[in-house]
């Protein structure tokens, strides 16, 4: 266990200003609760970007309802749908954000009450957070939402609808530590300072359909030199059933994760750079 709670005072390692970025596409039933989950969560946030990867009607209505009844900045960051292209609405939501922080959250991915506040604690100078999910089952996608949330969190661990039990429950005292592997990786709830995201060129947009984006930014940002604090126990959020993403392209994308691992990339050819020139 890595504790760091003895330079958590210091001001240098706290996040001034924090961002919130949910990724979306063409779910806007979750993206609802998932944004109604945020709602009283925004005193810890700065603002929030959504990055959604070609959604239809449905999702932008969603977005500006709840937009029209917050007082933070909120912008929907839209791109055509051309197929799974994560990494560059990702990107082109970073280049957007105003703030020195970024959170990242998928949004079939309801966050625990104290998400953001949580992550604001634990961000420092040098490191990424990767925080953990538990998985909701089919049955309980159903209902699970913020509404009543510790009901409904107890009433699918009782009946056998959420995996993963480590990440159900807020611990008293967080277990935090360093890594060096890849294993566990995921974009759906890192935290990543604004500047190590520049750093590193961002999302790689080589990676085209799903898997292995997370990881290879991850990786990079490594081999520049920042760590990643892999922390249990705090900044939880439950990933709501849906059915599997088309893996058709996976093969290719550990090719380009092999190829970043093979030589030690800190930064990618395409990727941050050429959104953060557009909004200049």
């Amino acid at each position: 266990m890595t504790d760091l709670r003895a330079k958590s005072d210091s001001p240098v390692m706290r996040a001034t200003t924090l961002a919130i970025i949910v990724n979306t596409f063409n779910q806007p039933e979750y993206l609802r609760r998932v944004l109604d989950a945020l709602s009283p969560q925004l005193l810890a946030a700065d603002e929030l970007l959504l990055a959604d990867d070609g959604s239809g009607d449905e999702t932008r209505k969603v977005f500006e309802d709840w937009k029209s009844r917050q007082s933070i900045r909120a912008v929907h960051v839209w791109q055509k749908n051309e197929g799974f292209r994560r990494s560059r609405i990702l990107n082109a939501a970073i280049a957007q954000t105003r703030n020195d922080y970024i959170i990242f959250l998928d949004g079939d991915s309801l966050p625990h009450p104290r998400f953001a506040s949580d992550h604001r604690a634990l961000a420092r100078r040098g490191f990424y957070i990767q925080a953990h999910r538990a998985f909701i089952g089919q049955r309980a996608s159903a209902y699970f939402s913020a509404e009543h949330f510790s009901a409904h969190r107890l009433r699918a661990f009782f009946s056998g609808q959420i995996q993963g039990w480590k990440h159900v429950f807020r611990w008293p005292i967080p277990f935090t530590r360093i890594r060096t592997d890849l294993r566990g990786v995921r974009g759906c709830n890192l935290g990543i300072w604004r500047e190590d995201l520049i750093r590193v060129n961002g999302y790689n947009e080589e990676f085209v359909g799903w898997g292995r984006e997370d990881s290879e930014l991850a990786l990079r940002l490594m081999n520049s030199g920042i760590h990643w604090l892999d922390v249990r126990g705090r900044a939880m959020c439950y990933h709501l059933w849906h059915p599997p993403a088309d893996r058709s392209g996976l093969n290719q994308n550990i090719k380009i994760l092999e190829d970043s691992l093979a030589g030690q990339r800190f930064r990618c050819d395409h990727g941050l750079e050429q959104h953060l020139s557009s909004c200049a």
